[in-house]
């Protein structure tokens, strides 16, 4: 049984995104199926925040935006609107300053056109920013990236702040993990461990919970050949979930808000 030991917000966030994580494992992968995939599972998480009334925060790239600005339009009329990217490829830790900052700007323009709206927020591709006075001179006021775990080949943050800090005029909302032992609760380990573990990662965090996501989790990629952590409960199995997950929080009363809304309040 899980007790609940606080009252908790919740920022669920979803990267939107060309589902290229077939390429970056060496398999093929048309780009038209990479942006199908990504299309059909923003579409399914649109049905699910309704369904639950919900408001979420959605990081978009610049490149999946411009191939369907009508579906982009119909979230932010509900949802927060993050950047992600121009195009999901894009390391901006590895790019000189004034080349991640011309690509972290010309994706927020492109995605402020279609949307009629200042973007605020980033989320790098792979949780792999750029320095933070990169975004400073971009416009960003807050980041998303920092995931406080170690992940062998990608990063080392064990030891960053796992809480809202500021630095060069940003604000910093790391995902959620656990304290001391940085147990996380991103979508790896939501869908690869049992719902009750997700349960205790959440009322173990402090103030609040934020969860990651991709539009394409939500589609079932079980033909692709790629490890089995990463294909696993996927499509409706990840809906399903997630559903459930959704629902225990309401019960215990917990707080669903967008990322922007959560820095305004607390």
């Amino acid at each position: 049984m899980v007790v609940k030991i606080s009252i908790k917000n919740i920022l669920l966030t979803f990267d939107i995104e060309e589902f290229d994580l077939p390429l970056e494992l060496g398999k093929d992968i048309s780009e038209n199926e990479q942006f199908e995939i990504s299309k059909g599972g923003t579409e399914e998480v649109l049905e699910l925040l309704y369904k639950n009334n919900l408001r979420s925060t959605f990081f978009l790239s610049a490149k999946f935006s411009k191939l369907y600005p009508n579906l982009i339009r119909k979230i932010s009329k509900q949802h927060e609107i993050g950047l992600h990217c121009l195009e999901h490829k894009d390391n901006y830790s590895k790019m000189n300053e004034e080349e991640a900052i011309e690509r972290i700007k010309n994706g927020k323009n492109i995605i402020e056109k279609i949307i009629d709206k200042k973007i605020i927020g980033f989320r790098a591709p792979r949780c792999q920013p750029p320095n933070y006075n990169v975004l400073n001179k971009s416009g960003i006021l807050y980041d998303s990236s920092l995931n406080p775990i170690y992940i062998p080949g990608r990063y080392n943050n064990f030891f960053s702040q796992r809480t809202v800090f500021s630095e060069n005029n940003v604000q910093i909302l790391p995902i959620s993990v656990s304290p001391i032992l940085r147990l996380p609760l991103f979508w790896i380990a939501f869908r690869n461990f049992p719902l009750l573990y997700s349960k205790y990662i959440t009322n173990r965090c402090n103030n609040y919970a934020c969860l990651v996501f991709h539009s394409w989790e939500f589609v079932n990629i079980e033909k692709f050949d790629l490890p089995r952590f990463i294909k696993r409960n996927t499509g409706e199995k990840l809906n399903l979930k997630l559903n459930n997950y959704i629902n225990w929080c309401i019960k215990n009363n917990f707080e669903f808000k967008t990322v922007s809304d959560y820095l305004i309040t607390s």
